[in-house]
């Protein structure tokens, strides 16, 4: 076990040990997560189609995100931006078609009505930009401080986008946006795998600068970065992800999402849990600078 660091040399063995996870946690570690999905997608329309689809619906358990969005994009061949290509004729979506071929689709409170009402805006949006990227890009100001405007401007033009049914609460809830005070788990989770440029991400949208992500807040991030101290925040909100994207910039400010990965598989793969465990907090790299004594 080792020994609690004293306060004056905190903050550089805190930054120390995330880099240490960091290296722990690497693409090999990435089963399970929706990333994985993205990643065995060939092309860069069908990741950034793949990727927008996974995140929409990454939450509750990750393996259960996993087996959902693979059962839809299985079925999306020879690739998720052909298949709905092929179901989007002069402009208009085929949700009835769409609707049957996804009858019986459930991922906890979202049904097939939810999918098919994503999927329309997806392929109305890359049939008239291009690509989801090109979207982003046409609301993307260099000057703003981070994704935040941009992202508002993305979901509220995909919610928006002419042609779509009416929007229901429960898109929604799969488009959040920073407008709403949102924290945008998921939505900043999917502009991570777009932006940033070292594995496990994507690296796609290189017009983004990787500075101004914001790192996807949900529970397990939240809970973890509030054991390290970077956190004292309880709302899950817009603020707290910018104030711990602030805290994390002090030690890298070019990247401070690049420790959103390893953070959050200690959650993810129960090492770090709400209910604390000695024999996981003993064997914990981040032992020594957690605020909390071993259970």
């Amino acid at each position: 076990m080792r020994a609690r660091t004293r306060p004056v040399a905190r903050e550089q063995v805190l930054k120390g040990r995330l880099d240490e996870l960091v290296s722990t946690f690497d693409a090999r570690t990435i089963t399970p997560d929706p990333l994985e999905l993205v990643l065995a997608q060939r092309s860069p329309v069908d990741r950034e189609i793949a990727g927008l689809l996974a995140a929409a619906f990454a939450y509750g358990r990750a393996g259960i995100v996993v087996a959902n969005v693979g059962g839809v994009l299985a079925r999306m061949t020879p690739g998720p931006a052909a298949w709905l290509a092929a179901r989007t004729r002069g402009g208009r979506f085929e949700r009835r078609v769409v609707a049957k071929t996804f009858a019986g689709f459930s991922h906890r409170f979202h049904k097939t009505a939810d999918l098919v009402a994503l999927l329309e805006r997806i392929a109305l949006a890359v049939d008239r930009h291009g690509s989801l990227g090109a979207l982003f890009r046409a609301g993307y100001d260099e000057s703003d401080r981070d994704v935040g405007p941009a992202l508002a401007r993305f979901v509220g033009s995909l919610i928006a986008i002419e042609g779509s049914a009416r929007p229901s609460a429960s898109l929604r809830y799969l488009l959040t946006s920073p407008a709403d005070g949102s924290a945008c788990k998921r939505m900043n989770l999917f502009l991570r795998w777009m932006v940033r440029r070292e594995p496990p991400d994507l690296g796609l949208w290189s017009f983004v600068d990787p500075s101004k992500l914001v790192v996807p807040l949900d529970t397990h991030v939240h809970r973890i970065a509030t054991f390290l101290g970077l956190n004292r925040r309880k709302s899950a909100d817009w603020k707290t992800a910018r104030a711990l994207t602030d805290r994390l910039a002090r030690f890298d400010p070019d990247d401070p999402v690049r420790y959103d990965f390893a953070i959050c598989r200690l959650g993810i793969l129960d090492r770090c849990s709400r209910r604390r465990r000695r024999e996981n907090c003993e064997r914990c790299l981040l032992l020594d600078v957690c605020r909390f004594p071993v259970p």
